[in-house]
């Protein structure tokens, strides 16, 4: 037996409106995660990679939101679908689904038993709901045919789905009693559908615990590894190549990008991915999900040694304008680049190159100050450089970057399992109400009490068509 704590611990459990408060807290706290940037999963794998996120979104709330942000991160705000409490409070939800459905379990038990045929006279009160007559051109026979008429009744039910019965009426001596049961099971299916948010919920927690997503930033023939470093089935994705075409309109038509995987140096799968037609490889899945340009460079130093060559994604936002920063091998310095169109449309880099400025005065935000050593507006095929500087910058050409996100959820497909379970249980439910129906037969009269009673708003009218075959049944017609 249970008792003390536990009983009240179970009833809080059984309560719907607790259950109600439940999901609640649980939309409020979705709806944080949604509107707060959450910091990605690679962030919470090591102290440094957390550091560097974490110092990204203070730059983006701390303007607003002040020492809030401080206390918004020791709450987990920043990461709400991976926090411990959040994964607490899917499962305290899961407990209580479980609690209440068994404690519901009687009440389903008792709605779907079958229903007696044996019926009083008081029970086809016309005062009553669902009650009706049903009127014969010829009194039924009072002879054994009248079973037969019966049970050709209780045929023509049957190859409706109907469960039928039929009884002895207990108060008329040689009358009879049909009942037909359609969907009398029906209501079970609300257990399929709450196992299925059993499931959706500790799937929700297992993909918030095991899963694991990274939004990974590749130029052209750029090749990054997936997940962690050092891993055993390390992957690493490669940018083959990126498209995105433009309409007669301008607008974006499309945008792809060939992406190869690798593992070990070999090349185990490759496709043309776009935002809803990913690459699965082994549990990963790799989509579109963003792009923009980038700066086709080369640095070299005064005698024309190469330092740097490559492309430098314009993945910051400054004025409106795409920007972008990268520093000089070798040396103390570092350019500053901002994407911009000439007067004729035509596609520039304004550049500044700096270095350290060790008188100046730091900026509000502790940066160090720096001193220009140039500035140039570069077309593709320009140079930019300075008597001093020690190198010089080559635009090659404008490009172009793409971002894949990278899901591995392990959980998915119990997700997928569970939306299943949930859809199928609401619709036969909901698509397959429980109608009961009673005939009362009484030999020598041409008029037949009908009780049809109809469960979760069903339309009544929706049964003439088999009332009509019953009646037809018990005037003795075959067809």
């Amino acid at each position: 037996m249970i008792s003390g704590p536990l009983l009240l611990a179970r009833a809080l459990l059984a309560n719907v409106r607790f259950a109600v408060l439940q999901i609640g807290v649980i939309a409020l706290a979705s709806t944080v995660g949604i509107a707060l940037r959450q910091l990605p999963d690679f962030a919470l794998q090591n102290p440094g990679d957390y550091a560097t996120e974490m110092a990204k979104l203070r730059a983006i709330y701390e303007p607003t939101l002040g020492p809030l942000v401080g206390i918004f991160e020791r709450l987990g705000l920043f990461r709400v679908f991976t926090s411990p409490w959040f994964t607490a409070l899917l499962i305290l939800l899961t407990v209580s689904i479980v609690v209440c459905t068994w404690d519901r379990l009687p009440k389903i038990a008792a709605a779907t038993a079958p229903s007696r045929a044996e019926q009083p006279e008081t029970f086809f009160s016309q005062s009553l709901p669902g009650r009706g007559v049903i009127e014969l051109a010829t009194p039924l026979p009072a002879d054994v045919t009248l079973g037969g008429r019966a049970s050709a009744a209780a045929a023509a039910a049957r190859r409706d789905g109907w469960e039928v019965q039929i009884a002895a009426d207990p108060e008329r001596a040689g009358g009879l009693l049909v009942h037909a049961d359609r969907y009398r099971r029906s209501g079970r299916f609300t257990l399929v559908m709450h196992a299925g948010l059993v499931l959706m919920l500790l799937g929700a927690a297992a993909s918030g615990i095991f899963g694991y997503t990274q939004g990974i930033l590749l130029t052209d023939g750029e090749a990054l590894p997936v997940g962690k470093i050092g891993t055993a089935d390390g992957i690493v994705i490669q940018n083959h190549s990126f498209s995105a075409p433009r309409n007669a309109a301008g607008a974006f038509a499309d945008f792809a990008t060939d992406l190869g995987v690798y593992v070990g140096g070999t090349e185990v799968a490759r496709q043309i991915v776009r935002v809803n037609e990913p690459l699965f490889y082994n549990g990963w899945s790799f989509h579109q999900n963003f792009f923009g340009p980038a700066a086709r460079l080369e640095i070299r130093d005064d005698s024309g040694a190469l330092l740097w060559s490559g492309d430098a994604p314009f993945s910051a936002q400054v004025d409106g304008a795409p920007y972008a920063t990268l520093p000089i091998p070798g040396s103390s310095a570092g350019i500053e680049m901002q994407l911009r169109r000439d007067p004729s449309g035509v596609a520039a880099v304004f550049l500044v190159a700096s270095v350290p400025d060790p008188s100046g005065m730091p900026g509000d935000d502790g940066t160090p100050a720096l001193k220009t050593i140039f500035a140039s507006v570069l077309a593709a095929g320009d140079i930019a450089t300075a008597p001093g500087a020690g190198f010089s910058v080559y635009l090659r050409e404008i490009t172009s970057y793409t971002g894949i996100i990278a899901r591995r959820d392990p959980a998915s497909p119990v997700i997928w399992i569970a939306a299943a379970l949930i859809m199928g249980g609401l619709m036969l439910t909901l698509r397959r109400p429980r109608a009961r129906l009673w005939l009362q037969i009484r030999p020598g009269t041409s008029t037949v009490p009908i009780a049809l009673l109809t469960e979760r708003g069903d339309d009544p009218a929706r049964y003439s068509r088999i009332i009509q075959r019953v009646t037809r049944r018990l005037a003795g017609e075959e067809g």
